[in-house]
């Protein structure tokens, strides 16, 4: 392949704007590594720091007497991860001097006592976005109505459970009693009423282990015990109560989905909220080994790849016979090919999140009289804003405008002396004015209170008011609102009574999501994987979810993120367990996918009905337990794979088994979802589109061997399909298309098989781009023959980055090896290797980096190669290559290579 060369001409500042930082998060769910740090710096992996599968007959010991016998290196054990599916250990190199990590693990994996090796990566947990209007204070107290109408009724009526027909299994009294379900989190707080308020046999929250401590932050020391609880970091409880929230000491009178479980709870991340690999597989190993039915773990880092060691373990766990629920990730804004690991395990069951249909909010209450009638009090909601109502306060309220002003230009001199009086405020569009345009005004005729009220449901929120002389605001939603400003205007009065900042008392307000409620929402990631494999699975309810909280820090909060859809995934796996009489992962992974119910497509603003959202941003579409549960007839796949133009696989077979007392005919048809282009068009190099991604109006057309099949009782039948894909399409932007097989049986079954492929070449995508690739200063391309002065590196000392060279590459899409390496321009006496005609001299540490996202990286080169040495002082060039996705490492032009300006290096010492 020729070698490109980065011409001058190109300002990376122009670029970034394309380009979305990545994730800090744990392998994000709702969270992912910083790829943009150096390779080697501590954010990304613990210096030193490895973990090995070993061969069965072998133990950690008998490796580190061959390091120290046959390499001179002596290493510290770290943890035992020893399990029936992954016998393993982690360890740390004691003398860290000039140790290379590529070197070192290449020299690992050429061990005959090691299947694998890998280094220990740092997580961090994306903790999901905690709404304004979600927040309860030390002590609840909700409406009675609330309590007493689910109490009494007897039924399920919390939204997400009524979306996803949880409430029809729990009214036939189902509740996953028998099953255990392991959680890997952030520990939880059993101390919580509404989570059985007790730990160990007996409890809800029957067993677990920390694994951190409190304080743990790598590449420090955990302190484990065999105690999960927390009260600093609350993820795990909010998991936790979306599973098995019990009603017995439950203020707001809701349950889980599946209460009637026990829990076991492994704390993975502790207040740092900061983890590792090793620890992450050794939380999946115990659940496993513990005896976990299922296991659910709300995180993941982007990659888009499967492979890694924790994705490794938890795929395996799964072949065990556990199904395992991973977060997919809340990267939604940055379009298709970008699913988190290990959602994207094979196997596993990768979760994509809902909207609510309904917006929870924990509002404080108060009181307000009409007319002369203060002896007739009623009930209102607000959201305390900044600054709050220090104390009571009980004025009547005026209205700025009534509606249609707002106070956003001067009050007339007609208005009165606003001092003993609270302003009722609409929140303003922004092209209007500002709340703090708002706030002068007011103050200038003597006010002093605010009373804003929403504009919609969903934006009920805290309200900020920077202004000198006002002294308290809130918010009220947009139905009070109205209701005011109608009593005003038939010129009523209206006390108010604010109780302030000192109210403990706090209501569950279930305000209408009429906008984005039963659709995918924007931050759910999207599919597929770089090996065109479907992720998510499926969907459930992850935007604003009403659940436990640590009684330290609120007790109850609402959240968002598919850390929120996981636990409930994980819950019907456990309804289902008991209503079908199994565990079987790939029985239950089939028959909830074929059950499941597609959503339209939804862009952020406008549900379009006559659209099927794609099958890489909703899987098999919201999952419906009842369905699941009751369901005759199980498909033998929960997806077909048609792959790109180059691997085309046009005719597949897949099955329906019939378990039931009759034989069933399906008619077979099809259901087509929307197709999207992965890159934008109209730009100078390819680029990954932000959502929401350009719609073609072109699907697939399929055909089937037969139009109807009938599948005999306890039998089987095959369908045959075949597939044309849609046409006219531009296929450099790589066109996703998708759909769903539709099955109506005689018997009211109706299943649905979701497919999707790619309209274009994996393989012809490029990598990488001259203009993606360069050596910067900040982010802007420094001329050729650049000088750099820097300190002659050493093996523990640190450099200022900002005077050594650094290049910055942007791949397109992900590759399973980006090589960074470096040519020697002088005539000197290193020796070099050839890499398809270009001869190296070695490799930058860290380098080459396997599994690659398409996250920006940015790597720093102090004269110091992958191997230890330190290169002489003169003239440098580099050269970045990457493998195309679906490339063979063997073919020269299945790789990208570029090389980069040359600069020269001094030392100063």
């Amino acid at each position: 392949m020729k070698v490109h060369t980065i011409v001058r001409a190109l300002v990376f500042g122009t670029a970034a704007s394309a380009y979305v930082s990545p994730r800090i998060h744990l392998g994000r769910a709702d969270s992912s590594v910083n790829s943009t740090a150096s390779i080697g710096e501590v954010e990304e992996f613990v210096p030193g720091a490895y973990i090995v599968e070993l061969d069965d007959d072998q133990g950690a010991e008998d490796l580190y007497r061959t390091l120290a016998g046959e390499d001179g290196v002596e290493v510290d054990h770290r943890m035992n991860l020893d399990s029936r599916l992954f016998k393993g250990a982690s360890f740390q190199v004691k003398d860290l001097g000039d140790h290379n990590r590529q070197l070192f693990l290449s020299k690992l994996r050429d061990k005959p006592l090691v299947k694998n090796a890998w280094p220990v990566r740092i997580v961090k947990l994306g903790m999901p976005q905690a709404t304004t209007n979600g927040q309860a204070k030390t002590q609840v107290s909700p409406s009675r109505e609330t309590v007493d109408k689910r109490q009494l009724m007897g039924n399920d009526t919390f939204s997400p459970h009524v979306m996803t027909q949880v409430d029809k299994l729990r009214a036939k009294g189902i509740t996953g009693k028998g099953f255990r379900v392991a959680i890997v989190d952030s520990g939880v707080d059993w101390k919580h009423p509404a989570l059985g308020g007790c730990f160990g046999p007996g409890c809800l929250v029957e067993a677990g282990y920390d694994f951190t401590g409190d304080t743990y932050l790598p590449p420090g020391t955990p302190s484990p015990d065999s105690d999960p609880y927390d009260n600093c970091v609350g993820h795990g409880t909010h998991v936790a109560g979306i599973i098995a929230a019990q009603i017995e000491g439950n203020e707001f009178g809701f349950t889980g989905v599946a209460p009637g479980v026990k829990l076991a709870v492994y704390r993975a991340w502790g207040c740092p909220a900061t983890s590792t690999t090793e620890i992450l597989i050794a939380a999946f190993n115990k659940a496993f080994e513990d005896g976990a039915d299922i296991i659910s773990c709300s995180d993941g880092a982007y990659s888009g790849w499967a492979e890694d060691a924790w994705g490794l373990v938890a795929s395996r766990i799964v072949e065990a016979g556990v199904p395992v629920a991973i977060s997919e990730g809340n990267d939604g804004g940055n379009g298709l090919f970008f699913p988190s690991t290990p959602a994207t395990g094979h196997a596993v069951t990768g979760v994509g999140a809902i909207s609510n249909t309904l917006y929870p909010v924990l509002a404080t209450p108060g009181s307000f009289s009409v007319g002369g009638d203060s002896a007739t009090n009623h009930e209102f909601v607000y959201l305390s804003s900044t600054p709050a109502f220090q104390g009571a306060v009980q004025l009547p309220l005026w209205s700025a405008g009534n509606g249609t002003g707002d106070a956003c230009s001067p009050l007339p001199d007609s208005t009165p002396d606003l001092s003993d009086k609270i302003v009722l405020l609409k929140v303003p569009e922004r092209s209007q004015c500002y709340p703090i345009d708002q706030g002068a005004n007011i103050v200038a005729r003597g006010g002093r209170y605010v009373m804003y009220y929403a504009q919609s449901n969903l934006t009920f929120e805290e309200q900020f008011l920077y202004i000198d002389g006002i002294e308290g605001v809130a918010i009220v939603p947009p139905y009070q609102g109205a209701q005011w400003l109608d009593l005003l205007n038939q010129g009523q009065t209206v006390s108010v009574v604010v109780p302030g900042s000192n109210s403990t008392e706090v209501r569950l307000e279930e305000l209408e999501n009429n906008v984005s409620g039963g659709y995918m929402t924007d931050f759910s990631s999207w599919g597929p994987t770089w090996e065109l494999r479907t992720s998510p699975m499926i969907s459930a309810p992850g935007g604003n979810i009403f659940s436990t909280f640590p009684v330290d820090l609120g007790a109850y909060r609402v959240m968002s993120g598919t850390s929120m859809s996981c636990p409930l995934v994980a819950g019907v796996y456990a309804l289902l367990a008991e209503a079908r009489g199994t565990t079987d992962p790939k029985v239950l992974a089939n028959v909830i996918s074929a059950t499941a119910k597609q959503l339209v497509w939804f862009d952020r603003e406008t549900a379009h009905s006559d659209i099927i959202a794609p099958v890489p941003q909703q899987g098999a579409g919201i999952i419906q337990a009842y369905n699941a549960a009751y369901s005759n007839a199980i498909l033998s796949v929960n997806s077909i794979l048609f792959n790109d133009t180059d691997n085309f696989s046009r005719t597949q077979t897949f099955s329906i088994s019939n378990t039931g007392a009759e034989d069933i005919t399906f008619d077979l048809g099809h259901r087509k979802a929307a197709t999207m282009y992965a890159f934008a068009s109209g730009t100078d190099v390819l680029r990954s589109s932000n959502f929401p991604n350009t719609i073609i109006d072109e699907w697939a057309e399929l055909s089937f061997d037969s139009a109807q099949v009938i599948v005999p009782a306890g039998d089987t039948a095959n369908v045959t399909v075949t597939a044309i894909p849609p046409s006219g399409l531009n296929a450099t932007l790589l066109p996703v298309y998708s759909g769903y097989i539709t099955m109506n049986g005689s018997n009211g079954d109706s299943l649905s098989l979701p497919y999707q492929g790619v309209v274009g070449s994996m393989l012809s995508t490029p990598v990488l781009d001259s203009s993606l690739v360069a050596v910067v200063e900040y982010n802007t391309p420094v001329p050729a023959n650049k000088s750099y002065t820097i300190p002659r590196p050493s093996s523990n000392g640190t450099v200022d980055q900002s005077i050594v060279p650094n290049v910055l590459v942007r791949p397109i899409v992900g590759t399973r090896i980006l090589r960074i390496d470096v040519v020697a321009l002088d005539n000197n006496t290193m020796p070099t290797t050839d890499f398809f005609g270009v001869q190296i001299v070695g490799s930058l540490p860290g380098y080459p980096l396997l599994f690659a996202s398409r996250n920006e990286v940015r790597t720093y080169f102090n004269g110091l190669l992958a191997d230890g040495t330190v290169v002489p002082q003169g003239s440098y060039k580099l050269i970045v290559s990457a493998l195309r996705v679906f490339g063979d490492l063997e073919k020269a032009d299945n790789w990208d290579i570029f090389e980069t300006v040359s600069f020269n290096i001094q030392y100063s010492s």
